[in-house]
């Protein structure tokens, strides 16, 4: 069988676009200054500039900035490949080489380190987002590349490392590892803690020295191979899930056909440890053991696993190759199978029966939203003589804004991608068949707001908007947009709010502080903030939900749940009577308010079961030091 998670994936990348790298960096950035040196690999074309050869131009960077033994590192890198390796000071050395054949081409692309003992931010900054890349004569007018080699401390944290046009190669970080390419190869070896790696278009191969009960794996491709290599004598479970690719295992793991399309593994090797989770859609997964002379542990099926549910375990999560991917436009041809489409149909009526009881409440709401908004913006009218037209600008209290809006026409459900690089991003659904966006440029002086940008376009029933900023990187853009309630999803800001409500679809939500909030919705949820707080509430479907500290509140019907925070709270209120069972690191136990929870047995010593009721699927909820608390509605 087709596992639902896999063809969701390949349909949210159908429509996606690339809109560029991600939000500007902090304030206070450490510029260090290139020094230009003579090319060492000079390229030359005689055919170039009227029979004038052309040389290929090279600025280098050198930089050391103390950073802890533990410390945090982040990079993003649009064109150039990245290599990490590591060494035994508390200190990360930044080696970077910039190339272009053009000088104006060579000094637009700018290097931006933050760096504090803690977190260094490493960022390729250029003039526009989009940079496009031309063959022949015309190639001597590309944007600049950067090759980055960064030295880190051992066991250094690789909380960020995302790439766009290069190859990434990890080697010997002891450290939890965060990374991804969308165009390029992932090599990682040596690595022993935490590790989610994901490429798109490109093979991931990662090999570990050790595994750790309390450090999941998870890699993921699109179009290449994944191979995962481990040692002979390890402890793990497993899940593996491909689309159109094999999957071979040499612990001998049992592999699932699909009826139609597919293949999968669900089991374990040894005792059982560490969660694996490996996905691939247009690419093979190969699991292999170590040359390292050590006895092959055994495999088996995960213990009390009944038949027929293996299929429903193996939703393997190849979103997480795809979260880099938001930009990349895919055309994918892929087969509807009869018996999920069954499935869906069956959600949709239960979705639909519960949505009745609503409706009213939702179209009270809508309808006061909207005369709130024509009397504010009448309002503002008339008190400051603002006329007619696309976009107006308005200065009041030393601060300039310039406001449009724009509607597209669909049909089905369509697929929605907003990215903003500062301002909050609202989002309701309603029953129209039509997107309608009203963006706010927001700026302190005139010249910046002309800086800022809207992108907006329609490819079939894509939606793309995309607020764009100038150089300064001053200002904002809020948006406040409008889609069917049954759109696929994408969200992106830089360090604003986002809030979505009504909207039952597959939803992507990212900002990079702000808090998240998601009400009355249904389906496919991921929401991901750096330290903001993320509430849900009325929500039935699947939740993912990560913060670095902020607290979770969680409120809803869930079929799966995961719920990550370092040291915040996670609130969890669900239906008197519900079953599951909650998996966490928390030293504490549940604050409970109405269920019966008792400890259930747990695959790890650093990990504990509750069961909640007569226990079942698994919800998974970590947190640092945080308390977790389990309410009824």
């Amino acid at each position: 069988m087709l596992m639902k998670t896999l063809i969701t994936t390949v349909l949210l990348i159908v429509a996606l676009a690339s809109n560029g790298t991600s939000p500007a960096a902090a304030s206070g950035v450490d510029r260090q200054e290139l020094r230009p040196v003579p090319s060492v690999h000079t390229t030359i074309d005689t055919s170039a500039c009227v029979g004038e050869p052309v040389q290929e131009l090279r600025e280098e960077f050198h930089q050391t900035y103390p950073l802890s033994a533990t410390g945090r590192v982040r990079l993003e890198n649009l064109n150039g490949g990245v290599q990490v390796k590591v060494w035994d000071r508390a200190a990360v050395q930044v080696d970077a080489v910039k190339k272009a054949y053009r000088q104006n081409r060579l000094a637009e692309a700018r290097i931006e380190v933050n760096a504090t003992e803690e977190i260094i931010r490493i960022k390729t900054e250029y003039p526009d987002q989009i940079q496009n890349f031309r063959s022949g004569e015309r190639r001597y007018d590309n944007p600049a590349t950067v090759e980055y080699m960064l030295t880190v401390p051992r066991k250094a944290v690789l909380e960020s490392i995302e790439l766009v046009n290069g190859s990434l190669d990890i080697d010997g970080v002891e450290g939890n590892v965060k990374a991804s390419s969308i165009n390029g190869r992932v090599n990682a070896r040596g690595l022993s803690g935490e590790a989610k790696l994901s490429t798109v278009n490109g093979p991931l191969q990662a090999a570990f020295t050790q595994l750790d009960d309390s450090k999941p794996i998870s890699l993921g491709s699109v179009n290449g191979n994944v191979t995962l290599i481990i040692p002979s004598n390890s402890n793990a479970s497993i899940r593996a899930g491909t689309v159109h690719g094999g999957i071979s295992s040499d612990f001998g793991l049992k592999v699932k056909h699909g009826e139609y399309v597919g293949h999968s593994i669900d089991g374990q090797i040894g005792a059982g440890g560490p969660r694996i989770k490996l996905g691939n859609v247009n690419g093979a997964i190969r699991i292999s053991h170590a040359q390292d002379g050590l006895p092959m542990s055994p495999a088996a099926p995960i213990p009390g696993e009944q038949v027929g549910e293996a299929d429903q375990a193996v939703e393997v999560d190849v979103a997480q190759a795809v979260e880099v991917a938001e930009a990349v436009r895919v055309r994918v041809e892929t087969a509807r199978i009869a018996r999920q489409a069954q499935r869906e149909a069956q959600r949709q009526v239960d979705a639909a029966l519960r949505d009745a009881q609503r409706e009213v409440e939702r179209a009270q709401r809508e309808l006061m939203r909207d005369q709130s908004r024509t009397q504010r913006m009448e309002s503002v009218n008339r008190s400051r003589g603002v006329g007619s037209g696309a976009g107006v600008v308005e200065a009041y209290g030393g601060r300039f804004t310039s406001q449009e809006t724009r509607s597209f026409t669909v049909s089905g459900s369509p697929r929605v991608s907003l990215t903003t690089f500062d301002g909050h991003v609202t989002v309701r659904g309603w029953d129209k068949s039509e997107v309608t966006y009203t963006a706010t440029k927001h700026s302190n002086d005139e010249d910046s707001l002309k800086q800022i940008s809207i992108q907006a376009q329609q490819q079939g029933q894509t939606i793309l908007v995309n607020a764009v900023h100038g150089n300064e990187h001053q200002g904002s853009v809020s948006l406040d947009v409008y889609v069917p309630r049954n759109s696929t999803l994408h969200v992106t800001s830089g360090d604003g709010a986002l809030s979505v409500g009504g909207v039952s679809g597959d939803v992507v939500l990212r900002s990079g502080d702000g808090p998240i909030e998601v009400a009355n919705g249904g389906g496919h949820l991921q929401v991901n903030t750096g330290d903001g707080v993320i509430k849900v509430t009325k929500f039935d479907g699947l939740v993912d939900a990560r913060t670095g500290d902020g607290a979770i509140f969680l409120d809803g019907n869930f079929n799966a749940l995961s719920a990550r925070t370092g040291d915040g709270l996670i609130s969890l209120t669900v239906p008197a009577g519900s079953s599951f069972t909650i998996e966490t690191n928390a030293p504490n136990e549940i604050n409970n308010e109405g269920f019966i929870v008792a400890e259930d047995i747990t695959p790890s010593p650093r990990l504990k079961r509750w069961r909640i009721g007569n226990g079942g699927k698994v919800f998974v909820l970590k947190t640092g030091e945080g308390k977790i608390l389990l309410r009824s509605h």
